[in-house]
């Protein structure tokens, strides 16, 4: 059973998840063909190979455009009794050391019945679905008590992906990770100096200054932050305010689904199917209402890897300019 354990000298928590080492690598050894649809159990007419639904958009002919399914290799898994008891019970203390249960919920969103699809091919309506099926679940697992529930996307090896067929992931968690703090306390320290939403303002900062900017909407931005942390990393950030990606507009999903389009398209044209990784950063549960925060979505090609210095640090090191990458994005054919 997973479960969490914090370190003591930088008092951030981490997931002991052993059950995550049996999962399936299509990517690697020792399957022979690596994304076989023979075999995938995220196609159409395998649904039984997978845990039982918990929530599908309906396709053609009786069918399921997107289907989301419990992880059978979970992070965290769902608690056994009651929340109350719970929360009450979960956190131990011996000296130092300081663990608790990892309750929680791991899923996933199985985007399309098309085995070889992907977003950067996809039309903005239907990735728009997928990140309305994200919203959908985020909605449900934000009532389950304090935490964080995090969306994401793995694709390509190097990236975590161990299955081919097109899917997210959503991960709840009752704790709220350090990282995710840090964002927080910054923002609302910023709010507290000026009164406004710090996210916000770096919008409008990056959209005046137009070095970074890859693509722009009416409700949303693409930019290449920046201190970018690594190559062609891109965040995309609407421009209507909601700190949960919960509480988002539909016209504001349509707006950064099409962003996504442009700047995924743009990378596999600049640079070929490169991993990558996105997360959609929101508000902590329970901390819808901060007028500090924004919801955002973090793209991370995943192209280098940290070295010592970084490791030791704890300093990225980008070997791209930001203002390089985004003129790249732009200008992809």
């Amino acid at each position: 059973m997973p479960e969490l354990r914090q370190d003591p000298c930088t008092r951030d928590w981490v997931v002991l998840a052993p059950q995550r080492g049996e999962r399936p690598l299509e990517w690697g050894e020792p399957v022979p063909v690596p994304g076989s649809r023979e075999t995938c159990p995220f196609c159409p007419g395998r649904e039984e190979r997978t845990p039982p639904e918990l929530w599908r958009r309906p396709g053609p002919d009786g069918g399921w455009s997107i289907r989301v399914v419990p992880n059978r290799y979970p992070v965290v898994t769902p608690p056994t009794g009651p929340a109350t008891e719970a929360v009450a019970g979960a956190r131990r203390v011996r000296g130092l050391f300081r663990r608790a249960v990892a309750d929680g919920s791991h899923e996933v969103v199985i985007e399309t019945p098309d085995h070889d699809w992907d977003i950067a091919d996809g039309g903005t309506d239907t990735v728009a679905a997928v990140l309305d099926a994200c919203r959908t679940r985020t909605r449900v697992l934000r009532e389950r008590g304090p935490g964080l529930v995090l969306p994401f996307r793995n694709h390509g090896a190097a990236a975590g992906t161990s299955l081919a067929h097109p899917h997210s992931q959503i991960v709840s968690t009752p704790v709220v990770p350090l990282r995710h703090r840090h964002l927080h306390d910054v923002a609302r320290a910023y709010h507290d100096d000026t009164g406004g939403c710090l996210y916000l303002d770096l919008v409008r900062a990056e959209l005046d200054d137009g070095a970074r900017v890859v693509a722009a909407r009416e409700r949303a931005a693409a930019f290449a932050p920046y201190a970018a942390r690594t190559p062609y990393e891109t965040w995309v950030v609407p421009t209507e305010r909601r700190a949960s990606f919960a509480d988002a507009s539909d016209e504001a999903l349509a707006d950064v689904a099409a962003l996504l389009v442009r700047v995924l398209g743009g990378l596999r044209r600049l640079l070929g199917d490169v991993p990558y990784n996105y997360a959609i950063v929101g508000a902590p549960n329970g901390g819808e209402g901060a007028r500090w925060f924004q919801w955002h979505v973090q793209i991370v090609p995943r192209l280098t890897i940290a070295a010592g210095f970084e490791l030791g640090s704890g300093m990225a090191v980008n070997i791209v300019p930001p203002e390089r990458a985004a003129a790249e994005l732009r200008n992809a054919p």
